[in-house]
């Protein structure tokens, strides 16, 4: 454990001594800053109240638009696994997926605030994830399992509870992880082009306009912490409630 550290430590140490020579290389902090500024910029960040401000009104936003995503994504793949008439959602998710996601924001933008803009911008491109890998889920299923499922009819609301929910779970949890961390760079894509008054997408904009690639930078620097925290966060949340059900199994 100590040996990976001090690995990990001795890269991160070598990117930082490399950027440092570029930046003396090129010698223009507008097109190249130092990293040593961007570290200062980053460690003041951390003691001021409005960066704490900025971070959560952008993870509130991306964890909304998670959230709405994964449960309406859910719910619209058993619909159509159990509605085979409605194949043409199949089709409109197939157009969502093709639409860029800035066209999505210019065209919201003309239709509703910023704020609204944001949210249905993360849904739209999270919603076709999530429905998509559930769908193709529900029906390698129910390959898989047609046999049993033939042999022994239950009805579909005791199919759901106790075959289809349980074993989406593995599907479900890659799923989550994909979309909270596309979900940060589309929802801070969209604070941009949306112009809202305040998250991390606001504050990158700025730090643009007053050609502030060291403010630019670190802000971006923030923005992956955030991610790798959350996908860690999400990752070891999944291993604890998968050890805790292998206890409770154990002990039944």
């Amino acid at each position: 454990m100590i040996k990976k550290t001090i690995k990990k430590l001795a890269l991160a140490i070598c990117f930082v001594l490399i950027c440092e020579g570029l930046y003396l290389l090129i010698d223009n902090p507008i097109i190249f800053p130092s990293p040593f500024s961007v570290i200062g910029i980053m460690i003041a960040d951390l003691g001021q109240k409005q960066f704490y401000q900025i971070t959560l009104v952008s993870l509130g936003r991306v964890l909304f638009g998670v959230f709405a995503s994964l449960l309406l994504g859910i719910l619209i793949a058993f619909l159509r696994f159990f509605h085979q008439n409605m194949s043409w959602i199949d089709r409109l998710i197939l157009i969502l997926r093709s639409i860029p996601n800035v066209t999505l924001v210019i065209l919201f933008l003309f239709w509703v605030d910023g704020e609204k803009s944001i949210f249905f911008v993360m849904f739209l491109v999270l919603f076709p994830i999530v429905y998509q890998a559930c769908v193709d889920a529900l029906y390698t299923i129910q390959k898989q399992w047609s046999t049993v499922f033939e042999i022994y009819p239950q009805p579909r609301s005791y199919m759901i509870k106790a075959i289809y929910v349980p074993m989406l779970a593995d599907t479900l949890q890659s799923v989550i992880v994909s979309i909270s961390s596309l979900g940060f760079k589309v929802g801070v894509m969209a604070e941009i082009l949306s112009q809202v008054r305040l998250g991390i997408g606001h504050s990158m904009q700025i730090a643009k306009l007053n050609i502030d690639i060291a403010s630019l930078t670190a802000w971006t620097l923030w923005l992956l912490v955030l991610i790798f925290l959350i996908e860690k966060g999400i990752k070891k949340g999944i291993v604890t409630i998968e050890k805790k059900k292998e206890k409770e199994y154990g002990e039944g």
